[in-house]
């Protein structure tokens, strides 16, 4: 009878051991498991901040390489600039701008170009092309010429001891644009250039900058401008012709 009641006991026990370790192998698979799922969702949260990062770094580099530079920070940039206006009448304000932060610096070669009275007309708003209280365009012709002769003084006297090569030239013919090119003709040259719309204030028509990118050849877009400045300062060009600074 004894031994019959231990062999029931025995098998109760074997049986609550069996069930008790089932429990444990499946307590121990799922603490197994755990961990590694885990570990799998760390790291992708873990990639994902750092997807984050660095989006949040090229945005960051993008904001600043497509910053719009001011005009005094690019002449502090560059040796060479041309620039081609109807007035010039500011820009005498932004070499004095760049010389305040730098007072010693120089520069190799500017070239400043000039619409001719000639051209003027082409540059008025119509409501003033077809105005028929406004003036006959003789006076707005003379403001024109005051403020361009009055740069023109200015940029002499500021310039002449700064630049090795300053020229200055006068537009007479197919002025369609204006611009400013600061070293144009190596990698890191940039080009600001504002077409000009009929009829539309000059001051209201919009703008659009080209860069050639360091390590990369120019775009199809600066080329073109880069050979539009070069035309115009080359010797044989029928569009400009060069003025004699002594007698500004």
């Amino acid at each position: 009878k004894m031994m019959e009641n231990d062999h029931v006991i025995s098998s109760v026990a074997n049986a609550k051991n069996q069930y008790v370790l089932t429990a444990l192998k499946t307590v121990a698979n799922k603490m197994e498991h755990r961990p590694s799922r885990l570990l799998q969702s760390m790291t992708s949260m873990n990639d994902l901040d750092i997807k984050a990062r660095e989006n949040r770094r090229t945005s960051l580099s993008l904001q600043l390489k497509t910053k719009t530079p001011l005009p005094h920070e690019l002449l502090l940039r560059h040796d060479t600039a041309a620039f081609v206006g109807l007035t010039h009448h500011s820009l005498a304000s932004v070499f004095a701008n760049a010389l305040s932060e730098e007072p010693r610096r120089k520069w190799k070669r500017i070239y400043i170009l000039y619409a001719s009275d000639s051209l003027v007309d082409n540059f008025k708003p119509l409501s003033e092309v077809n105005c028929d209280t406004c003036q006959d365009g003789k006076g707005e012709t003379d403001g024109f010429r005051h403020m361009r002769q009055t740069s023109q003084s200015e940029l002499s006297n500021l310039l002449t001891d700064r630049v090795e090569d300053l020229r200055f030239y006068e537009i007479t013919h197919h002025s369609g644009f204006f611009g400013a090119w600061f070293g144009w003709r190596s990698p890191g040259g940039y080009i600001h250039v504002s077409p000009s719309i009929w009829g539309v204030d000059v001051k209201e028509c919009p703008s659009q900058n080209y860069i050639w990118e360091l390590e990369q050849q120019p775009s199809h877009d600066y080329n073109a401008y880069k050979r539009g400045i070069e035309n115009l300062l080359s010797g044989a060009t029928p569009y400009a012709i060069p003025l004699d600074i002594s007698s500004f």
